[in-house]
């Protein structure tokens, strides 16, 4: 009896073998047909983030490994590219796959539109899916109410003041209700909250952390320069003709400070000020009536696998995938686990967005 309850199990644990290396050839088959009608597509249509640096990050890599795969790349800033995708739809003009950048314009514009399919179905493979590799499991990374149609694969927590302290003294600033003294009159440049960007996201954290009273003071003070330039913004502060910056973009800190310029320009932290994350560019969509699915699925597996998100840590400074198995971009802004979080860009906080920037068009007066 021993013997045959033995044989017995032998004979399941082979079954079971031949079902998985069955399933996996399967599987591989399946893979290499997409690959095969991909290729013969030729081409995936990307509308992504403005920026050489965003460009190579999104691409480089990808048409190294799919040499048979173009991209074309439309890296507009996100009112033209909306814009655009708006008329080409209405006249029956679907040109492009993939949308890649920031999640407030697509969530306010195409969404409402039924612009995208169902993230979900075009992700294929446990090495994309599997959830001990993303931050908060596969599926923490929908940012629409559904939690089906856009999803962020960056995930970067927000440095939202920094400081030149070679002009300012720390024991002058210390935290953020600091910025409605007027003794700091004519030292702060903010990117602008009246359209969607880091600035609203900045606004949006001020309101749910000191009131809309404390937002109000600051949008309608005549002192503050508020500017859609990032990159003057970085150069104001760098240089310290303004050495506040609210909403300055790391990325582009950076690149000063490589060049050994603005090495004193560092975030504030303010315990009193919610913690919270975006996305920034780091979240896609799919967009439907597409006219690439196949080159469309072959690229979107690879952006989230760990070549994809390797490529996007190591190329975007002041940024860091949810992956977990890949480079740190910026050690400081990684999510920690024991830490709860607000995600700024999330559909949830459109209506106050919106309140936002209404309120601003109201107050600044520049």
């Amino acid at each position: 009896m021993k013997i045959q309850r033995e044989a017995a199990w032998v004979a399941v644990f082979i079954f079971v073998l031949f079902l998985g290396f069955r399933g996996n050839a399967e599987g591989q088959s399946a893979w290499q047909k997409v690959l095969a009608d991909a290729e013969k597509e030729g081409q995936v249509s990307i509308g992504g983030p403005p920026g050489d640096t965003y460009r190579a990050a999104l691409m480089e890599e990808f048409i190294k490994k799919y040499p048979k795969i173009k991209v074309e790349w439309d890296g507009a800033s996100g009112r033209d590219k909306m814009a655009r995708l708006m008329r080409e739809r209405q006249t029956g003009i679907f040109n492009w796959d993939l949308y890649i950048g920031g999640s407030g314009s697509p969530l306010r514009v195409l969404k409402p539109i039924g612009a995208f399919d169902p993230f979900r179905p075009e992700v294929v493979g446990p090495e994309v899916t599997d959830n001990s590799k993303w931050y908060g499991g596969f599926d923490f990374g929908y940012v629409d109410n559904e939690r089906k149609l856009i999803y962020g694969f960056d995930a970067t927590s927000a440095e939202v003041l920094h400081v030149n302290w070679d002009v300012i003294s720390p024991k002058e600033f210390k935290g953020i209700k600091d910025l409605a003294d007027p003794k700091w009159a004519g030292k702060i440049a903010w990117e602008d909250p009246r359209q969607e960007g880091s600035g609203l996201n900045t606004a949006l954290l001020f309101l749910l952390s000191y009131g809309e009273d404390f937002l109000k003071k600051l949008l309608s003070d005549p002192n503050i320069v508020f500017s859609l330039d990032r990159r003057q913004i970085t150069e104001w502060i760098v240089r310290g003709r303004y050495p506040i910056g609210v909403s300055i973009p790391t990325d582009l800190l950076d690149t000063y400070r490589d060049k050994g310029v603005g090495k004193n320009v560092k975030a504030l932290l303010d315990p009193t000020l919610g913690a919270s994350y975006t996305q920034g560019f780091g979240s896609v969509a799919v967009f439907n009536r597409r006219p690439h699915p196949n080159a469309t699925r072959v690229y979107l597996n690879w952006l989230l696998s760990k070549e994809g998100q390797t490529s996007w840590a190591t190329h975007i400074g002041g940024r860091n995938s949810r992956r977990l198995d890949v480079p740190v971009g910026v050690p400081e802004l990684v999510l920690k686990p024991d830490k709860k979080y607000i995600n700024t860009q999330a559909e949830e906080y459109i209506p106050k967005r919106e309140y936002i920037m209404k309120l601003g068009k109201e107050l600044i007066r520049q």
